[in-house]
């Protein structure tokens, strides 16, 4: 997983599955799920992956599921260089009345902008929550001021979530904002992004290196298939 050896190299990891009440997909947001079992050994699994590369800053939402993944894989570093911060604005997209609330119940419940939104989720915002445009916003704003606060170090790991993680690689990369469901994010994975400073290279101030990157896809079949 490696790059350009002068820049500062950014690790930008999804939390681990959480702990849901029973089997029904959630539109959880930010609604605060702790971490599942099986989330556990997702964490401890990229944790193992990256215990070789030491970590100068490791910053996470300060939902549980983040939170939670972060102690996860800061425990399992060879060099403990840092503690683990936690920062709100990584929270997870607000989904507003939506937010702990099933698919089921959102469809039965908003018929006309449940339908609005899927086919304009960029710009369309459930009920006392945000849009994706919104998210992106915020996720670009932190994501910048983390890595201005931390220029001089060499690695960083911020553990969030996907809706922002997604918002914030979509805007460094000029990635179609809506197309969120048609890039992998899964549990656990991670995108390596490394900044280049006042760089004149071609490909700009950030490059992409690896994107949803996994220690074992045979981890995550359950997932997958």
């Amino acid at each position: 997983m490696g790059g350009d050896k002068s820049g500062v190299r950014i690790f930008l990891m999804r939390h681990g599955k959480p702990q849901f009440p029973d089997d029904r997909q959630y539109i959880y947001g930010q609604t605060d799920f702790p971490l599942s079992d099986a989330g556990k050994s997702q964490a401890k699994a990229t944790g193992r992956a990256l215990a070789s590369v030491p970590m100068n800053r490791i910053i996470s939402s300060d939902l549980m599921r983040a939170a939670d993944t972060a102690d996860i894989v800061a425990g399992l570093q060879k060099k403990k260089l840092c503690a683990v911060e936690h920062d709100p604005s990584l929270r997870e997209i607000n989904m507003g009345e939506w937010d702990g609330l099933t698919k089921d119940d959102i469809r039965e419940g908003y018929v006309d902008i449940f339908r609005r939104r899927g086919n304009d989720v960029e710009n369309v915002t459930p009920p006392g929550g945000e849009s994706l445009g919104q998210l992106r916003t915020r996720g670009i704003e932190a994501f910048h001021r983390i890595t201005e606060e931390s220029k001089n170090l060499r690695n960083i790991l911020i553990v969030a979530h996907g809706a922002i993680m997604w918002s914030v690689i979509s805007g460094l990369f000029d990635m179609p904002l809506g197309s969120l469901y048609r890039f992998g994010l899964d549990y656990c994975g991670v995108h390596l992004i490394e900044h280049c400073g006042e760089s004149k290279r071609l490909w700009g101030k950030y490059r992409l290196i690896r994107y949803n990157w996994l220690p074992k896809a045979a981890d995550y079949m359950d997932d997958i298939v």
